[in-house]
């Protein structure tokens, strides 16, 4: 039962940057064939919120997803950059990087509870990803970390040796693996390689009423590239129980509100002769569904499956301003 809990609290760090997605301004109601292509200018200015919190409860436990963004000095975020043996890893291309970071503390009925935290560094300009590092902490502790490529992905997992290690930085562990996952690059559906934590982030920067087709995008999830096509559906009720936290007070919002379903859909675009992977998001896995307020843009609501588990619900606990 553990395994699989843990598995949504994986697909829910991913969840959430579909959130962000799924925010957009403006999302268009009748959006058809799919563009292969577009021109992605992220602006954090339009963004109406820095934190998000989830959560998502079944008989087999609780888990809670709260979700941060951050524009980092590029200086900063070089500092946070692996280095890749042997090749040139791409790097921040100017003054500023965004930071997405997903903190999953999932309680299980029977079993250790269980801590995950995964932080992306994405270009600004055009959203491709730079590195995304994840430190597990509970029954199992590892830190997985993924540098990107022009053309691919450099993986490594390190985990403490001994108790005298737990008490250094995840990066003074010893590599116990080391892998390259390659990819064309120059593929023509691919302006840019983004994170699975981006889709929850790209709707508010991106508006949707701009794009008269469902959006393709290309995202990187464990081993494979994948082609998620994007697509905005008509405005339906939802009911909503979540805390507004602005600089000067709190409101709870309560009740049946206007929200547009955005639905992602992903196929591996080159598997070789590998085995096709299932796409993950914030634990789900495989096509998702994301539900966001009408009128304010915020992702109130996740839905997705869990194997195992089956469909399960993430609901927005708290946003803050």
């Amino acid at each position: 039962m553990l395994r699989e809990v843990l598995m949504i609290s994986r697909k829910t760090s991913f969840v959430l940057v579909g959130f962000l997605l799924s925010m957009g301004l403006g999302i268009s109601a009748n959006l058809c064939q799919a563009q292969s292509s577009f021109s992605m200018k992220f602006d954090s200015d339009r963004l109406p919120w820095r934190r998000l919190s989830f959560k998502a409860e079944s008989f087999f436990g609780k888990v809670t997803t709260e979700i941060r963004l951050a524009a980092l000095p590029a200086k900063e975020a070089a500092d946070l950059l692996i280095a890749v043996p042997q090749a040139d890893a791409l790097q921040p291309p100017g003054a500023t990087v965004i930071s997405i970071t997903v903190d999953s503390n999932i309680d299980p009925l029977i079993a250790p509870k269980e801590n995950l935290n995964t932080r992306s560094l994405c270009n600004p300009d055009d959203g491709a990803v730079l590195q995304r590092a994840t430190l597990r902490q509970g029954g199992k502790i590892w830190q997985k970390s993924y540098r990107f490529l022009p053309n691919g992905v450099f993986h490594q997992r390190k985990k403490p040796v001994g108790n005298k290690q737990l008490e250094v930085p995840p990066e003074q562990w010893k590599t116990f693996e080391k892998r390259w996952y390659q990819y064309n690059g120059t593929h023509p559906e691919c302006p840019a390689v983004l994170d699975p934590g981006e889709l929850l982030y790209l709707a508010p920067v991106i508006n949707f009423s701009e794009q008269k087709n469902p959006l393709s995008l290309c995202v990187f999830n464990k081993k494979q590239l994948h082609r998620v096509t994007v697509t905005a559906a008509g405005a339906s009720r939802l009911k909503v129980n979540y805390l507004e936290r602005l600089p000067d007070k709190q409101i709870r919002r309560e009740g049946s509100i206007d929200v547009i379903k955005v639905s992602f859909q992903s196929r591996v675009l080159d598997s070789g002769d590998k085995e096709f992977e299932e796409f993950s998001f914030l634990g789900l896995q495989g096509d998702f569904e994301i539900y966001v307020a009408g009128a304010t843009g915020i992702p109130v609501q996740i839905n997705g499956q869990i194997p195992g588990i089956g469909k399960l619900h993430f609901r927005l606990d708290e946003v803050e301003f």
